[in-house]
Protein backbone atom coordinates (compact mmCIF):
# COMPACT_ATOMS: atom_id res chain seq x y z
CA UNK A 1 0.00 0.00 0.00
CA UNK A 2 1.11 3.54 -0.81
CA UNK A 3 0.63 5.69 2.30
CA UNK A 4 -0.39 9.21 1.33
CA UNK A 5 -0.70 12.40 3.38
CA UNK A 6 -2.94 15.12 1.92
CA UNK A 7 -2.11 18.76 2.76
CA UNK A 8 -4.68 21.43 1.84
CA UNK A 9 -6.36 24.24 3.77
CA UNK A 10 -9.72 23.59 2.08
CA UNK A 11 -11.90 20.97 3.79
CA UNK A 12 -13.86 20.18 0.58
CA UNK A 13 -10.60 19.63 -1.33
CA UNK A 14 -9.27 17.34 1.40
CA UNK A 15 -12.49 15.32 1.20
CA UNK A 16 -12.32 15.21 -2.59
CA UNK A 17 -8.70 14.05 -2.72
CA UNK A 18 -9.28 11.54 0.06
CA UNK A 19 -12.22 10.10 -1.87
CA UNK A 20 -10.30 9.76 -5.12
CA UNK A 21 -7.20 8.20 -3.62
CA UNK A 22 -9.26 5.87 -1.40
CA UNK A 23 -10.84 4.41 -4.53
CA UNK A 24 -7.45 3.17 -5.65
CA UNK A 25 -6.65 -0.30 -4.28
CA UNK A 26 -2.96 0.52 -3.78
CA UNK A 27 -3.43 3.79 -1.82
CA UNK A 28 -4.07 4.35 1.87
CA UNK A 29 -4.80 7.91 3.02
CA UNK A 30 -3.04 7.99 6.39
CA UNK A 31 -3.90 11.59 7.22
CA UNK A 32 -4.97 15.07 6.15
CA UNK A 33 -3.34 18.31 7.25
CA UNK A 34 -4.96 21.73 6.98
CA UNK A 35 -1.87 23.83 7.71
CA UNK A 36 1.90 23.70 7.42
CA UNK A 37 2.73 22.96 11.03
CA UNK A 38 0.38 19.97 11.04
CA UNK A 39 1.88 18.75 7.77
CA UNK A 40 5.43 18.84 9.13
CA UNK A 41 4.37 17.04 12.33
CA UNK A 42 2.30 14.39 10.51
CA UNK A 43 5.10 13.57 8.08
CA UNK A 44 7.30 12.86 11.08
CA UNK A 45 4.64 10.82 12.93
CA UNK A 46 2.96 8.94 10.06
CA UNK A 47 5.93 8.33 7.77
CA UNK A 48 3.92 8.56 4.53
CA UNK A 49 5.29 7.34 1.20
CA UNK A 50 4.15 10.50 -0.60
CA UNK A 51 2.62 13.89 0.23
CA UNK A 52 0.27 16.08 -1.83
CA UNK A 53 0.90 19.75 -1.05
CA UNK A 54 -1.10 22.93 -1.60
CA UNK A 55 0.84 26.18 -2.13
CA UNK A 56 -1.30 28.49 0.00
CA UNK A 57 -1.60 27.42 3.64
CA UNK A 58 -2.84 29.55 6.57
CA UNK A 59 0.38 29.53 8.60
CA UNK A 60 3.25 28.79 6.19
CA UNK A 61 3.44 28.86 2.43
CA UNK A 62 4.15 25.70 0.47
CA UNK A 63 7.79 26.73 -0.01
CA UNK A 64 8.54 26.78 3.69
CA UNK A 65 6.67 23.56 4.42
CA UNK A 66 8.26 21.68 1.53
CA UNK A 67 11.74 22.88 2.44
CA UNK A 68 11.36 21.91 6.10
CA UNK A 69 10.01 18.46 5.23
CA UNK A 70 12.87 17.86 2.82
CA UNK A 71 15.40 18.95 5.44
CA UNK A 72 13.92 16.93 8.31
CA UNK A 73 12.06 13.91 6.88
CA UNK A 74 12.56 13.70 3.10
CA UNK A 75 9.52 12.30 1.31
CA UNK A 76 8.28 12.62 -2.28
CA UNK A 77 6.05 15.71 -2.54
CA UNK A 78 3.57 16.38 -5.36
CA UNK A 79 2.18 19.92 -5.43
CA UNK A 80 -1.52 20.23 -6.26
CA UNK A 81 -2.54 23.88 -6.41
CA UNK A 82 -4.88 26.11 -8.40
CA UNK A 83 -3.35 27.61 -11.54
CA UNK A 84 -5.15 30.48 -13.28
CA UNK A 85 -2.26 32.45 -14.78
CA UNK A 86 1.33 32.00 -15.92
CA UNK A 87 2.39 33.58 -12.62
CA UNK A 88 0.56 30.85 -10.71
CA UNK A 89 2.40 28.23 -12.77
CA UNK A 90 5.73 29.92 -12.05
CA UNK A 91 5.02 29.60 -8.32
CA UNK A 92 4.57 25.86 -8.82
CA UNK A 93 7.83 25.49 -10.70
CA UNK A 94 9.60 27.46 -7.98
CA UNK A 95 8.44 24.79 -5.55
CA UNK A 96 10.50 22.28 -7.52
CA UNK A 97 13.55 24.21 -6.32
CA UNK A 98 12.64 23.43 -2.71
CA UNK A 99 12.42 19.69 -3.32
CA UNK A 100 8.95 18.93 -4.73
CA UNK A 101 8.98 16.39 -7.55
CA UNK A 102 5.92 17.36 -9.60
CA UNK A 103 3.30 20.07 -9.89
CA UNK A 104 -0.34 19.75 -11.01
CA UNK A 105 -3.23 22.14 -11.42
CA UNK A 106 -6.03 21.61 -8.92
CA UNK A 107 -8.97 20.69 -11.19
CA UNK A 108 -12.33 22.39 -10.75
CA UNK A 109 -15.35 20.16 -10.23
CA UNK A 110 -17.14 21.81 -13.17
CA UNK A 111 -14.23 21.19 -15.53
CA UNK A 112 -15.31 18.89 -18.38
CA UNK A 113 -11.96 17.12 -18.10
CA UNK A 114 -12.14 16.75 -14.31
CA UNK A 115 -11.98 12.94 -14.31
CA UNK A 116 -9.07 12.90 -16.76
CA UNK A 117 -7.19 15.49 -14.69
CA UNK A 118 -7.71 13.52 -11.50
CA UNK A 119 -6.57 10.31 -13.19
CA UNK A 120 -3.38 12.12 -14.27
CA UNK A 121 -2.79 13.33 -10.71
CA UNK A 122 -3.32 9.85 -9.25
CA UNK A 123 -0.87 8.37 -11.76
CA UNK A 124 1.72 11.06 -11.01
CA UNK A 125 1.42 10.56 -7.23
CA UNK A 126 1.74 6.81 -7.71
CA UNK A 127 4.92 7.24 -9.75
CA UNK A 128 6.44 9.82 -7.40
CA UNK A 129 5.83 7.59 -4.38
CA UNK A 130 8.41 5.20 -5.82
CA UNK A 131 11.16 7.84 -6.04
CA UNK A 132 13.85 7.23 -3.44
CA UNK A 133 15.09 10.52 -2.08
CA UNK A 134 18.61 9.43 -1.28
CA UNK A 135 21.95 10.61 -2.59
CA UNK A 136 22.88 8.16 -5.30
CA UNK A 137 26.30 7.47 -6.69
CA UNK A 138 26.69 8.76 -10.24
CA UNK A 139 28.19 6.67 -13.00
CA UNK A 140 31.85 7.26 -13.90
CA UNK A 141 32.53 10.28 -16.10
CA UNK A 142 31.81 9.56 -19.76
CA UNK A 143 29.86 6.35 -19.15
CA UNK A 144 28.98 4.78 -22.51
CA UNK A 145 26.19 2.27 -23.11
CA UNK A 146 27.65 -1.28 -23.11
CA UNK A 147 28.74 -2.23 -26.61
CA UNK A 148 27.58 -5.81 -26.23
CA UNK A 149 23.97 -4.68 -25.92
CA UNK A 150 23.67 -3.86 -29.61
CA UNK A 151 25.64 -4.20 -32.81
CA UNK A 152 26.17 -1.18 -35.03
CA UNK A 153 26.20 -3.18 -38.24
CA UNK A 154 22.97 -5.06 -37.55
CA UNK A 155 21.19 -1.87 -36.51
CA UNK A 156 22.42 -0.03 -39.59
CA UNK A 157 24.17 2.73 -37.67
CA UNK A 158 26.45 5.22 -39.31
CA UNK A 159 29.98 4.20 -38.14
CA UNK A 160 30.78 7.66 -36.78
CA UNK A 161 29.88 8.55 -33.20
CA UNK A 162 27.99 11.63 -34.24
CA UNK A 163 28.77 15.19 -35.27
CA UNK A 164 31.37 17.43 -33.75
CA UNK A 165 29.75 20.55 -35.19
CA UNK A 166 26.02 19.87 -35.07
CA UNK A 167 23.43 22.24 -36.53
CA UNK A 168 20.76 21.70 -33.87
CA UNK A 169 20.18 20.21 -30.42
CA UNK A 170 16.82 18.51 -29.75
CA UNK A 171 15.76 17.52 -26.23
CA UNK A 172 12.75 15.51 -25.06
CA UNK A 173 11.50 15.27 -21.46
CA UNK A 174 8.43 14.26 -19.49
CA UNK A 175 7.97 13.44 -15.78
CA UNK A 176 10.73 15.17 -13.82
CA UNK A 177 11.68 17.14 -16.92
CA UNK A 178 11.49 20.71 -15.61
CA UNK A 179 14.18 20.09 -12.98
CA UNK A 180 16.35 18.19 -15.46
CA UNK A 181 15.97 20.88 -18.12
CA UNK A 182 16.92 23.56 -15.62
CA UNK A 183 20.16 21.78 -14.76
CA UNK A 184 21.09 21.14 -18.40
CA UNK A 185 20.33 24.70 -19.51
CA UNK A 186 22.18 26.22 -16.55
CA UNK A 187 25.28 24.33 -17.67
CA UNK A 188 25.00 25.21 -21.36
CA UNK A 189 26.73 28.38 -22.59
CA UNK A 190 24.29 31.15 -23.49
CA UNK A 191 26.21 31.71 -26.72
CA UNK A 192 25.80 28.13 -27.94
CA UNK A 193 26.07 28.59 -31.72
CA UNK A 194 23.10 26.35 -32.55
CA UNK A 195 19.40 26.46 -31.70
CA UNK A 196 18.00 24.14 -29.02
CA UNK A 197 14.47 22.75 -29.46
CA UNK A 198 12.69 21.15 -26.51
CA UNK A 199 9.58 19.03 -26.12
CA UNK A 200 8.34 18.88 -22.52
CA UNK A 201 5.18 16.89 -21.81
CA UNK A 202 3.16 19.29 -19.69
CA UNK A 203 -0.45 20.03 -18.83
CA UNK A 204 -2.27 22.75 -20.75
CA UNK A 205 -1.76 26.20 -19.29
CA UNK A 206 1.68 25.51 -17.79
CA UNK A 207 4.02 26.20 -20.71
CA UNK A 208 4.28 29.99 -20.30
CA UNK A 209 5.05 29.58 -16.61
CA UNK A 210 7.69 26.96 -17.40
CA UNK A 211 9.35 29.20 -20.00
CA UNK A 212 9.38 32.18 -17.62
CA UNK A 213 10.78 30.08 -14.77
CA UNK A 214 13.53 28.54 -16.87
CA UNK A 215 14.47 31.87 -18.41
CA UNK A 216 14.78 33.40 -14.95
CA UNK A 217 16.78 30.47 -13.59
CA UNK A 218 19.12 29.90 -16.52
CA UNK A 219 19.46 33.28 -18.24
CA UNK A 220 18.93 31.74 -21.69
CA UNK A 221 16.85 33.37 -24.39
CA UNK A 222 13.85 31.01 -24.33
CA UNK A 223 10.90 31.29 -26.71
CA UNK A 224 7.85 29.34 -27.80
CA UNK A 225 8.36 28.33 -31.44
CA UNK A 226 6.14 29.87 -34.13
CA UNK A 227 5.00 28.23 -37.33
CA UNK A 228 7.22 29.08 -40.30
CA UNK A 229 9.97 30.84 -38.35
CA UNK A 230 13.65 30.12 -38.92
CA UNK A 231 15.43 28.95 -35.78
CA UNK A 232 18.18 31.22 -34.48
CA UNK A 233 21.43 30.37 -32.75
CA UNK A 234 21.84 31.15 -29.04
CA UNK A 235 18.11 30.53 -28.59
CA UNK A 236 16.12 27.82 -26.83
CA UNK A 237 12.70 26.96 -28.28
CA UNK A 238 9.79 25.04 -26.80
CA UNK A 239 7.08 23.47 -28.90
CA UNK A 240 3.79 25.30 -28.24
CA UNK A 241 1.00 23.59 -26.36
CA UNK A 242 -1.08 21.15 -28.37
CA UNK A 243 0.97 21.28 -31.58
CA UNK A 244 3.44 18.78 -32.99
CA UNK A 245 6.63 20.43 -34.19
CA UNK A 246 8.87 19.48 -37.09
CA UNK A 247 12.11 21.07 -38.28
CA UNK A 248 13.18 21.32 -41.94
CA UNK A 249 16.65 20.99 -43.44
CA UNK A 250 16.87 24.80 -43.40
CA UNK A 251 15.93 24.89 -39.69
CA UNK A 252 12.42 26.22 -40.29
CA UNK A 253 9.55 25.32 -37.99
CA UNK A 254 6.38 23.54 -39.06
CA UNK A 255 3.59 23.18 -36.48
CA UNK A 256 0.80 20.68 -37.06
CA UNK A 257 -2.40 19.76 -35.25
CA UNK A 258 -2.36 16.16 -36.47
CA UNK A 259 -3.85 13.67 -33.99
CA UNK A 260 -2.30 13.18 -30.58
CA UNK A 261 -0.26 9.99 -30.14
CA UNK A 262 -1.21 8.03 -27.04
CA UNK A 263 -2.92 11.18 -25.80
CA UNK A 264 0.24 13.28 -26.27
CA UNK A 265 0.66 16.38 -28.43
CA UNK A 266 3.33 17.54 -29.04
CA UNK A 267 5.29 14.30 -29.18
CA UNK A 268 9.04 14.00 -28.93
CA UNK A 269 8.80 11.39 -31.66
CA UNK A 270 7.55 13.92 -34.21
CA UNK A 271 10.45 16.30 -33.53
CA UNK A 272 13.13 13.59 -33.52
CA UNK A 273 11.76 11.94 -36.66
CA UNK A 274 11.82 15.22 -38.59
CA UNK A 275 15.38 16.18 -37.67
CA UNK A 276 16.61 12.64 -38.36
CA UNK A 277 15.11 12.77 -41.87
CA UNK A 278 15.96 16.36 -42.68
CA UNK A 279 19.24 17.04 -40.87
CA UNK A 280 20.62 13.59 -40.06
CA UNK A 281 24.22 13.75 -38.93
CA UNK A 282 23.89 17.37 -37.87
CA UNK A 283 21.72 16.58 -34.84
CA UNK A 284 22.43 16.09 -31.16
CA UNK A 285 19.41 14.29 -29.68
CA UNK A 286 18.83 14.04 -25.93
CA UNK A 287 16.18 12.06 -24.07
CA UNK A 288 15.67 12.97 -20.43
CA UNK A 289 13.62 11.58 -17.54
CA UNK A 290 9.99 10.65 -18.18
CA UNK A 291 7.47 7.83 -18.17
CA UNK A 292 6.48 5.96 -21.30
CA UNK A 293 8.51 5.50 -24.47
CA UNK A 294 7.95 8.70 -26.46
CA UNK A 295 11.10 9.67 -28.33
CA UNK A 296 12.98 6.36 -28.03
CA UNK A 297 12.41 5.29 -31.63
CA UNK A 298 13.09 8.82 -32.86
CA UNK A 299 16.39 8.88 -30.97
CA UNK A 300 17.29 5.61 -32.68
CA UNK A 301 16.49 7.22 -36.06
CA UNK A 302 18.83 10.12 -35.23
CA UNK A 303 21.60 7.66 -34.36
CA UNK A 304 21.06 5.68 -37.55
CA UNK A 305 21.46 8.89 -39.58
CA UNK A 306 24.79 9.69 -37.94
CA UNK A 307 23.62 12.08 -35.22
CA UNK A 308 24.90 12.01 -31.65
CA UNK A 309 22.41 10.62 -29.13
CA UNK A 310 22.28 10.86 -25.35
CA UNK A 311 19.99 9.26 -22.77
CA UNK A 312 19.89 10.34 -19.14
CA UNK A 313 21.01 7.51 -16.87
CA UNK A 314 18.78 5.62 -14.45
CA UNK A 315 20.50 6.89 -11.32
CA UNK A 316 19.72 10.55 -12.03
CA UNK A 317 16.31 10.10 -13.74
CA UNK A 318 13.22 10.62 -11.62
CA UNK A 319 11.48 8.19 -13.99
CA UNK A 320 13.67 6.02 -16.25
CA UNK A 321 10.86 5.20 -18.69
CA UNK A 322 11.71 7.11 -21.87
CA UNK A 323 15.51 7.04 -21.57
CA UNK A 324 15.32 3.43 -20.45
CA UNK A 325 13.41 2.46 -23.59
CA UNK A 326 16.01 4.29 -25.68
CA UNK A 327 18.80 2.35 -23.99
CA UNK A 328 16.99 -0.97 -24.55
CA UNK A 329 16.78 -0.52 -28.32
CA UNK A 330 20.31 0.83 -28.71
CA UNK A 331 19.27 4.39 -29.49
CA UNK A 332 21.77 6.10 -27.16
CA UNK A 333 25.43 6.42 -28.00
CA UNK A 334 26.02 7.79 -24.49
CA UNK A 335 24.09 7.14 -21.28
CA UNK A 336 25.06 9.98 -18.97
CA UNK A 337 24.31 11.36 -15.52
CA UNK A 338 22.32 14.57 -15.72
CA UNK A 339 25.31 16.66 -14.67
CA UNK A 340 27.38 15.53 -17.67
CA UNK A 341 24.83 16.01 -20.45
CA UNK A 342 25.54 19.70 -21.08
CA UNK A 343 29.26 19.03 -21.51
CA UNK A 344 28.48 16.31 -24.07
CA UNK A 345 26.21 18.70 -25.96
CA UNK A 346 28.93 21.34 -26.06
CA UNK A 347 31.51 18.82 -27.22
CA UNK A 348 29.39 17.78 -30.18
CA UNK A 349 28.26 21.25 -31.20
CA UNK A 350 31.39 23.37 -30.89
CA UNK A 351 33.95 20.62 -30.39
CA UNK A 352 35.56 21.71 -27.16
Amino acid sequence: MIKILIVDDSAPVRVLLTDFFSREPDFQVVGCAEDGESAIRMVRQLNPDVVTMDVNLPDYDGFTVTRRIMEQNPVPIVVISAVYTASDAEVGFRLLDTGALAFHNKPALNDEFFSESMAEIVMSVRLMSEVKLVRRKARPVGYIAPSHSFDNKSYGFCPANGPVNAKIVCIGASTGGPQALKQVLMSLPKDLPVPVVIIQHISTGFLEGLVNWLQDKTGHNIQVAKNGEALKVCTVYFAPEDYHIQISSTLKVTLTSSPAVNGIRPTIESLFDSVARNIGGGVVGVLLTGMGSDGAQGLLDIRRRGGYTIAQDKETSIIFGMPGEAVKIGAAIAVLPLGEIADAIVKHTIGR
